[in-house]
């Protein structure tokens, strides 16, 4: 009997040693790890939209080149045309997103969007457990709308575009 125990544990030890070696050897080398793969999205993140005089018509899905990205198509509602606009993504404590801006150093601003024209506004560089947002503009009559943060974002474009001195 003591031999059939023996036996046992000796055969245990060998396959727990021979799967350790075997997932050892499984992991891939460093050299292999150089570009990480993003994970390929379903579906679009959730959009919210912080921005009341501008409507999201159709969010689509795209790729560009090997990385994913949104193409949102937006509508201004207002009756003023938009000067800047923002769509931003906050995954990771990191902001990730476009800033479309009609400013310039020595002219007017540039209407970028007309009242009831469409625009599409294409953001890559997607994380699928964030949610993008429609987070700014600024119109030709001066007001804003949005949220806080994109606020100081696109003031920062606007800022840079019109004096020429670098975003923060």
């Amino acid at each position: 009997m003591r031999k059939y125990v023996m036996a046992g544990a000796v055969a245990l030890g060998i396959c727990i040693g021979l799967a350790i070696w075997f997932s050892y050897m499984a992991q891939p080398s460093k050299a292999s790890q150089e570009k990480p793969k993003r994970t390929i999205l379903s579906k679009l993140p959730p959009i919210k939209n912080c921005v009341d005089h501008v409507k999201l018509v159709k969010a689509e899905l795209i790729m560009q080149g090997e990385s994913q990205a949104a193409a949102l198509e937006l509508e201004n509602t207002a009756y003023v045309g938009i000067v800047s606009i923002t769509v931003e993504q906050l995954a990771n404590k990191t902001k990730n997103g476009v800033t479309k801006s009609g400013f310039t150093p020595d002219k007017p601003p540039i209407v970028i969007i007309a009242p009831g024209e469409k625009q599409t506004i294409t953001s890559a560089n997607l994380d699928g457990n964030s949610p993008l947002r429609i987070g700014a503009a600024i119109f030709s009559d001066g007001t804003e709308e949005g949220c806080p943060g994109s606020l100081r974002t696109i003031r920062a474009v606007k800022s840079h575009d019109t004096n020429g001195r670098a975003r923060q």
